[in-house]
């Protein structure tokens, strides 16, 4: 037995099939000499027992694993069960389940995909239509030669290899949209790639920085998910069928990039291309028609303002006219001028150096900007800007609020500990919730000094059923004696306190049930 030389970009199910197709051989029989089971399932795409199958081929299990199957595909976007997928001896059940395909929220049914053009291209150069292995990437809904959308046969669960199971040309010759046929080659050359370099595989980490260049981050590390979130949308939509599963279902399903941007566990390998494929793109939210642009430059043009804010008002100019001039309001033009110092003409002259002054030392010791506003006579807002623009004092400020709620929380847990000495932490922890969590957060060292000592698990022996079996039957005989009639194994349980020694337990107490029985013949 051989199975017939691989095509170009021809799966090992295709190679299957043909021969199923050309032997006449009769499937069970051939499952058996494959892999030694009648019963077994050939995977379209994830086929295993590849050790056993390459007995049977002219190339290597690593190059049937390599070039015509997507093992490596699911490998390079699965790292953590690399290691599994990879191994060219596993079974179909440890393949599957190592692939996450049960798991992932989003999942396309089994199914085989096909160009009808490529079919009668195959048809027409080589004298048969085959299974292309790029055809099968899950997400890709296009033909990359052709641009036109693929056909779809779906499967069962376990019937999958049958004879003359090969595609057949038909008249479904859709055209697609450009940006979808961009995305089926983009993945193509993906695919290439990792068949290449199959040990290369992008982190969480690598996605931020790239979304960062896009404008996609703020300032302060956190990624911009609304308008992610609505270009992957506009995305999907174009580049996938509406019948498509994978496909993103609102531009408010934030979770469908969580487990991308985390890393903390496995996604689809198809969010992966998508996500790749938009960084790529220069694309326009088109809803706000505003090209992203880099955190380099977007820094690089608010010094540029800042300077220019800064040189307008060294010459004089008012605040009104240096906010025409550089598009910013002129509360902004006022923050730039306390910071950098810059006098500047306000009516009323209420805010004074003098005033600023007070200002400056009242926030150092602590006072709230509420308090300092309503005893110099001026807005919170005010108060809160000539704050921000003295360098350290917000920094200190918030180090002064962080001490005063350590101390108020340490102060707190000792005086419960005080108060009741012989209670447990747990109780500490109900009676304490904000402070504790909060020291655990932030002070676990100086919490686990001053929190009651832990008490000891307290042994209990084992209960000697031969003993308690003694003495039962001698209170049993007691009580039924004080009765004068029989009584139940219930109601007498009840009466020896609800344990349920002569029901659950009866199995126990042979001589207890022994003397309960005698009684009641004996009274008979």
């Amino acid at each position: 037995m051989h199975l017939p030389d691989a095509l170009p970009d021809e799966t090992l199910f295709s190679r299957v099939v043909r021969y199923l197709s050309l032997s006449g051989t009769l499937k069970g029989q051939c499952l058996k000499n494959l892999v030694g089971n009648r019963r077994a399932v050939i995977h379209p795409y994830l086929t295993a027992d590849l050790t056993a199958i390459s007995a049977f081929t002219s190339e290597s299990a690593v190059d049937l694993c390599r070039k015509q199957t997507l093992r490596p595909w699911f490998a390079h976007y699965l790292p953590r069960y690399q290691q599994t997928i990879c191994n060219c001896s596993i079974k179909h059940n440890p393949l599957i389940r190592a692939c996450q395909l049960s798991t992932f929220r989003e999942t396309e049914p089994l199914a085989v995909k096909f160009c009808p053009l490529c079919c009668i291209d195959d048809i027409q150069n080589i004298g048969v239509a085959y299974w292309h292995c790029l055809h099968q990437i899950p997400g890709v809904d296009v033909c990359s030669k052709h641009g036109v959308w693929l056909s779809y046969y779906t499967l069962n669960d376990r019937d999958h290899l049958s004879e003359n199971f090969l595609p057949t040309p038909n008249r479904c010759q859709d055209k697609c949209e450009p940006l979808a046929i961009e995305f089926a080659q983009f993945a193509e050359r993906k695919l290439r790639s990792i068949q290449s370099h199959p040990l290369y595989n992008q982190h969480a980490k690598q996605y931020k920085s790239q979304l960062a260049n896009k404008g996609l981050v703020t300032n302060n590390g956190r990624v911009k998910r609304i308008e992610l979130m609505a270009a992957l949308y506009g995305l999907s939509v174009q580049i996938l069928l509406p019948n498509n599963p994978l496909r993103i279902t609102s531009n408010q399903d934030f979770r469908y990039v969580e487990s991308l941007l985390n890393g903390s566990y496995q996604a689809h390998p198809f969010k992966h291309l998508l996500l790749e494929f938009f960084l790529t793109q220069g694309y326009v939210n088109e809803d706000s028609q505003t090209q992203y642009v880099s955190a380099e430059i977007r820094e690089r043009d608010f010094c540029e303002v800042e300077a220019r804010c800064c040189d307008l008002l060294q010459q004089g100019t008012s605040m009104a006219q240096v906010g025409r001039d550089i598009g910013k309001s002129r509360c902004y033009v006022k923050a730039i001028a306390l910071k950098h110092h810059i006098p500047v003409n306000l009516k009323p002259y209420k805010i004074t150096n003098s005033v600023k002054d007070k200002i400056s030392r009242m926030a150092f010791k602590g006072k709230h900007r509420a308090a300092i506003a309503q005893q110099l006579g001026i807005s919170s807002g005010s108060v809160e800007m000539i704050i921000s623009s003295v360098e350290g004092l917000v920094e200190w400020r918030k180090k002064c609020k962080a001490d005063s709620k350590r101390r108020r929380y340490q102060y707190q847990i000792l005086q419960y500990v005080r108060q009741y000495p012989q209670r447990m932490r747990q109780s500490v922890k109900e009676e304490c919730e904000a402070a504790f969590f909060w020291l655990y957060l932030h002070n676990p060292d100086w919490l686990e000094q001053h929190l009651p000592n832990p008490l000891k698990t307290q042994h209990v022996d084992r209960v000697d059923w031969g003993e308690r079996d003694k003495e039962l039957a001698l209170r049993v005989v007691q009580i039924m004696d004080k009765a004068g009639y029989a009584i139940s194994r219930t109601q007498l349980d009840r009466e020896l306190g609800s344990h349920g020694w002569l029901t659950a337990k009866k199995e126990n107490l042979p001589l207890t049930l022994q003397a309960y029985y005698q009684w009641i013949n004996l009274r008979k």
